[in-house]
């Protein structure tokens, strides 16, 4: 039986490090809420060097401490929670983010999200790279940090606060100023109650946002995670004199780019919109429609924008802070001021819902904040539910007597906090994209769900035009979303009409045509190495190259001030290879929860309906070509026909993984499997062991391969006696082949 939860640590402490394995290297905390219980120990040097640290480590530990067969779900808390910071988080301009990651109660595959603000590089520089939370605490409780204090404290007189309230609460009690010296990833109702479009906030706007991360913390009674203060002394690095200055060259390269210049910096990302609506490629009214009003053009909010935010000393400073009263439109109410929107508040409670007017959008952007809810998850379940009573799936008997007609403001405002609270038709809206599993729709209302592994779609974008982004929404790994690989530079004009140049950037040929399908695949396939490395690192993704600008610092910037700050030498190539590891692994991990090719594809809708507007009218997503584009996509990933890592390489990621790992072919007439074989990662001393292990994960074929009619090849070597006994060690590479014998 496989360990969980705290014996599954039990038995992965001995493989980890007992003291930092580079100068800047944090700990990793193993928090039990149920045993009250602190166990700390350093992931090891060639996990690091496989994976890095953040996105790639925390998928280190999901791969050693998750068992999908356990009772309870993602939601058992036996099930880790980790909280994981980029290798150069806190340290380098812009690098200010970190990865939660778990088992996906939304979409029972990988839950993986990225949130930045000040908790992460407050988490990173207090000496901590990792958090992994298991147990469910007897009562509401919050972790404290400060230093090397650490204390699971009682939480009790916070339940039921929301984002606002409860960080005036915290700030007050514990007399401490937020940003300065104060930071704070925390739940509100919504997670309490375990809606699954629910988040974990991570400051007053940025939010751990995809796969229902609020539910999972709730499930653990985890109120909040505090951070107290920081070191500064801990962004030294190994190379203390060069650290500085090379980031310095990174702040000069951020702001010397003109999409930070230009926009980034003056209205944040809702200036995605206005391109988008213009190109015909927004998602309107659940995407029946691809164009909406200019009135949601990132200038119309201007009126109501004071000023920009930002991250940890991030000089880019995107975030737009908003006040409904400035631009005579507040309501006298705490929903009058705020962060954001960004783009996909925008997308997601304007045209997806068929909302027109800014200041509304603005007001819901304020109470999805404050209710600590995911924008993407919840705009696209309510754009859903419209469109099902639109078509008369649902009529007002469904929703408790709400109508939900396009637009109808006081039903959308009101769906947020029943969906927070999960009463009336809120509970439906609730369960997210799994409405259908939950007995809430009927089967035939799938056709209508806009996801992809059961996640709903992460920003506004209709993709039917661009087929990189397609392509990408398919294959990432944590559901639909654009953040694990989108070609953003695809509707670069300068760049497609420049081949050599759109060649050296990718690595190959990719068509200068949006809506054209060759070499998207290689496109894709660059965006999403260079992307997971820059979750790795704690790089944000608006300010990392392939995203918004060729410009932006990419590999060859990481592989430099990695150097500088752990000591650890990764040129671009070792980097990008670790980018390919780290989504590997990801997919080794949805392919153990049940994750096959037929997952990697898009909704019904844009396979058969074509773009009625605009200078793409007529466009959808060929099915054919779509096969060929993602035969093309695994072939460049080294995955097998089911979308898991091909043998050697899957041999490869376990042994660094697991600890071991031996390569297992065997004849298809003896049992068919993928690529051919199988990789055993229990640890086998011989080929006797070897059999018994292959009798735990396929009853009776370690019997069957006892018999005489079967030899073993260990290395390209028969083993014509002794075959029981002959030892095994990790890496080795064993054939099951026919006996020979008569003549």
């Amino acid at each position: 039986m496989t360990p969980t939860g705290h014996a599954a640590v039990d038995h992965l402490l001995p493989r980890l490090a007992r003291e930092p394995q580079y100068p800047t290297q944090g700990a990793t905390l193993f928090v039990d809420l149920e045993r009250r219980d602190l166990r700390r120990a350093y992931t090891p040097r060639q996990v690091v060097e496989t994976f890095l640290e953040g996105r790639g480590a925390n998928m280190f530990y999901l791969y050693n401490l998750l068992d999908p067969t356990i009772p309870g779900g993602p939601l058992s808390p036996s099930v880790p929670l980790i909280f994981g910071c980029g290798i150069l988080t806190g340290i380098v301009p812009s690098a200010a983010r970190g990865n939660v990651t778990s088992w996906s109660p939304e979409t029972h595959v990988l839950m993986d999200s990225n949130a930045g603000d000040y908790f992460p590089s407050f988490l990173k520089l207090s000496g901590y790279d990792r958090l992994v939370i298991t147990g469910r605490a007897e009562n509401w409780v919050y972790l404290y940090v400060e230093g090397e204090c650490v204390e699971i404290r009682d939480a009790r007189h916070w339940q039921g606060l929301d984002n606002i309230e409860l960080r005036e609460r915290v700030a007050a009690e514990l007399g401490a100023e937020w940003t300065r010296n104060l930071a704070m990833a925390s739940i509100t109702r919504a997670g309490e109650n375990g809606a699954l479009c629910a988040g974990i906030m991570a400051g007053p706007k940025a939010i751990y946002a995809r796969g229902g991360t609020g539910a999972k913390m709730g499930a653990h009674r985890l109120k909040a995670i505090v951070v107290r203060g920081f070191d500064p002394g801990r962004a030294t690095g190994a190379h203390a004199a060069r650290v500085k200055p090379t980031n310095r060259e990174i702040a000069r390269q951020l702001l010397g780019t003109t999409v930070v210049q230009h926009a980034l910096k003056i209205r944040g990302t809702p200036f995605l919109y206005k391109p988008s609506r213009l190109l015909g490629a927004i998602g309107a009214l659940n995407h029946q429609q691809t164009t909406w009003t200019e009135a949601l053009d990132a200038e119309n909010i201007d009126p109501f924008r004071p000023s920009m935010a930002g991250c940890f000393r991030c000089p880019v400073n995107c975030r737009p802070r908003n006040d409904l009263a400035r631009g005579g439109r507040g309501k006298g109410d705490r929903y009058d001021a705020g962060d954001g929107p960004d783009y996909v508040t925008v997308g997601k409670f304007g045209p997806n819902v068929g909302v027109s007017d800014v200041a509304q959008v603005i007001r819901l952007n304020n109470i999805a904040n404050d209710l600590g809810l995911d924008a993407a998850s919840l705009g696209s379940a309510i754009a859903w539910a419209m469109e099902l009573y639109q078509r008369g799936m649902l009529t007002k008997k469904d929703t408790g007597g709400l109508d939900l007609t396009w637009g109808n403001y006081e039903a959308i405002e009101n769906l947020f906090f029943a969906a927070a609270s999960r009463e009336g038709f809120g509970d439906t809206i609730a369960w997210s994209g799994r409405a259908v599993d939950a007995g809430k729709y009927p089967p035939e209302a799938l056709d209508y769900r806009m996801a992809v592994k059961g996640l709903m779609q992460s920003d506004p974008h209709d993709a039917r035009i661009i087929k990189a982004f397609a392509l990408g929404l398919a294959v990432a790994t944590r559901g639909m979303d654009h953040l694990r690989n989108r070609v953003t530079l695809e509707i670069n004009a300068k760049i497609n009409d420049d081949p050599p140049f759109k060649r050296d950037l990718y690595g190959g040929a990719v068509s200068a045509k949006p809506n054209a399908y060759d070499g998207k695949a290689l496109a894709v396939r660059a965006c999403e190495d260079t992307f997971a490395v820059g979750d790795a690192v704690g790089m944000c993704r608006f300010t990392t190259k392939l995203f918004n600008s060729p410009s932006l610092p990419g590999l060859e910037q990481f592989s430099k001030q990695i150097e500088n700050v752990t000591g650890i030498a990764l040129s671009p190539a070792d980097l990008r290879a670790i980018g390919l590891n780290i989504t590997g692994l990801e997919r080794m991990i949805n392919y153990a929860l049940g994750a096959r090719r037929k997952d990697d594809t898009l909704p019904r809708r844009w396979f058969e309906e074509e773009i009625e507007w605009g200078a793409y009218r007529g466009e959808k997503i060929g099915r054919d070509e779509f096969e060929r584009m993602l035969a093309e996509f695994y072939a460049l990933s080294g995955l097998d026909d089911e979308g898991q890592p091909a043998l050697d390489f899957r041999a490869r990621l376990a042994a660094v993984a697991a600890g071991f790992a031996v390569t297992v072919r065997i004849p298809k007439e003896i049992k068919a499997l993928p690529g051919g074989g199988l990789v055993v990662t229990e640890a086998v001393a011989s080929i006797r062991e070897l059999r018994a292990a292959l009798d735990h994960q396929f009853p009776g074929l370690g019997a069957l391969l006892a018999s005489d009619a079967f030899n073993f090849a260990v290395n390209g070597e028969v083993l014509l006696h002794g075959a029981e006994d002959h030892p095994l060690q990790s890496g080795d590479r064993v054939e099951v082949v026919m006996a020979m014998s008569g003549g």
